[in-house]
Formats: C-alpha cells, structure tokens, sequence
C-alpha cells in the first residue's frame, strides 16, 4: 500500500471519527438535527458518493465520501431517534431539485463529471442554513466535529494531488466540502468569540 492511500484512509478515519463526535453531541443532547435535513444530506452524500467514484474511477480518492455516507446514513439512523422532524423548507426543496436535477444529468448524459459538479452546488447551498443558524447562536452546534470534517478534506485534497494526472474535477468535491463545512466550524469559533468579548465584565 502505497503513501497516498494510507493517507486516504487516514483521512476517512478522520472523516468517521468526526462524524461519531457530532453523533457523541446529539446523544448527549447539546444538538437536536432537524432529521427532514439529514434525510436531504443523505441523499445527496449517497449520489455524490457513486458519482465521485464514477468519475474519479480511484477508489483511495473516494475513501473520505464512501465513509462520510455511510456514516450519514448511520447519523440519519440516529436523528430519526434523537432529533426533530419537520417539513423541508423551499430552501431544502430548491437543494433536492438540484441533487435530482443531477442524478438525472448523469442518467441523461452519462456523465458523472456533470453530475458531481452540480451535486457540489447543491452541497454548498445545503450548508447555507446552519451557517446561518450558528450565526445567530453558535451554541446550536459544537466546532470540533465541523473542523473534523474539514481536516479529512484537507487531508482528501492531498491525497488528490498525490495521484495527480490531471483530473481538476476530482478536486471539486472535496474542495468544496472544505469551504462549506469547515466555514462552518470557523463561524462557530468567531461567533463565539466575540459573543464572549462583548460580554460585559463581571
């Protein structure tokens, strides 16, 4: 076993061992999922998943994703117990209708490439309502599973350019998720931070 894939299934152990943090928080009840939403991101992780795979045809590049769904879909398991089920918002019904939109492009087309970038898209929307919610109140969400997340695309990006030949998609997806769950974290810890600092002394 070469470097790169050692380094990728590092990183889905990292991936994995983020997702049993956030899992660790809801059991405890600090975080209470809305389970319509994980439904959502479970859809579209098991989509991006075949379509990656597809399109990179490198199974160390597609550790990270195959971990992170099948990890959703145990997380998805979960909330069905601990969390709350409401409708899908129009927010949440535009990302579905694009994750369909994409499933039916690489129908269609019979291209995966297509699929995965517009699966990206819809990914990044997805995240739009908890960075808005840990906006308001980042208390709503722990920061240490959602820069968890981003090391294991950090670490997914290298193992990328390690087996570089020139596919500049493969980057796609775990560049994205970097933005989009590590901007979370991020957002979490500068939140609070300066919720903290505005607090008058004692």
């Amino acid at each position: 076993m070469d470097a790169s894939w050692v380094l990728g299934v590092f990183a889905g152990s990292v991936h994995l061992v983020s997702y049993a943090l956030y899992n660790r928080e809801m059991l405890l009840g600090r975080i209470r999922p809305n389970t319509a939403t994980w439904i959502l991101w479970s859809f579209l992780a098991t989509l991006n998943t075949a379509s990656y795979l597809a399109m990179s045809g490198d199974l160390a590049k597609s550790v990270t994703p195959i971990v992170g769904c099948a990890a959703c879909l145990l997380t998805l398991g979960l909330t069905a117990k601990k969390g709350r089920l409401s409708r899908l918002s129009r927010f949440d019904l535009t990302v579905l209708a694009i994750g369909i939109a994409a499933g039916l492009l690489w129908w269609g087309s019979r291209s995966a490439a297509f699929a995965n970038l517009l699966l990206q898209l819809a990914f990044v929307i997805a995240n739009i309502p908890t960075l808005r919610g840990v906006w308001r109140d980042p208390c709503t969400e722990q920061p240490l599973p959602w820069l968890g997340f981003a090391l294991a695309y950090v670490l997914n990006i290298a193992v990328v350019l390690m087996r570089w030949q020139g596919q500049v998609l493969d980057l796609a997806y775990p560049v994205c998720s970097l933005l989009a769950d590590g901007g979370v974290g991020l957002v979490i810890l500068w939140r609070r931070r300066l919720l903290a600092a505005a607090r008058p002394a004692s």
